[in-house]
């Protein structure tokens, strides 16, 4: 197992939208799979979710980790760790952010391979809606990767 160079930790981020959310409520950790889309100039993963168990918790602690991974096979993968800070996103603001994070995950999608999923037509309804998603990002403090490539695999 080798450490990721910053920049390859940055393509892997880029290169993906689903990764896993991890948060302490109630003394106890939680890990939940997220759609994301990650903003390099702003240094912060874009997230969204429906007020609830877990935007009650990261309101009270904000500081939460974030994991994206690509595996192949156990002898070869990378993985990807997110230190950082939820911070929520109001107003007009959580509107630019979502209409932004729907753009950016259809983008990585098309560039992986070309699947047009559903749930993103919905995005554009959300903005128009009284009670909107609750719209975050995760202000980056660390990130950390680690991978294993045995070329000597089959």
């Amino acid at each position: 197992m080798i450490d990721l160079e910053p920049l390859k930790c940055e393509h892997l981020l880029i290169d993906n939208y689903v990764g896993r959310l991890a948060y302490i409520a109630e003394n106890e950790p939680y890990v939940v799979p997220s759609t994301y889309y990650f903003l390099k100039e702003e240094r912060s993963i874009l997230c969204f979710a429906s007020n609830g168990h877990r935007i009650n918790s990261l309101r009270k602690h904000d500081k939460v980790t974030f994991q994206v991974d690509r595996i192949e096979s156990f002898r070869h993968w990378e993985s990807v760790q997110v230190h950082g800070r939820f911070e929520e996103l109001t107003g007009d603001s959580a509107k630019q952010y979502l209409k932004q994070f729907a753009e950016g995950v259809q983008r990585t999608i098309d560039h992986k391979n070309a699947e047009r999923p559903h749930f993103l037509s919905h995005f554009s309804g959300r903005l128009q809606e009284v009670e909107m998603p609750v719209v975050y990002r995760i202000a980056v403090t660390l990130i950390t990767g680690k991978s294993v490539h045995d070329l000597n695999a089959n």
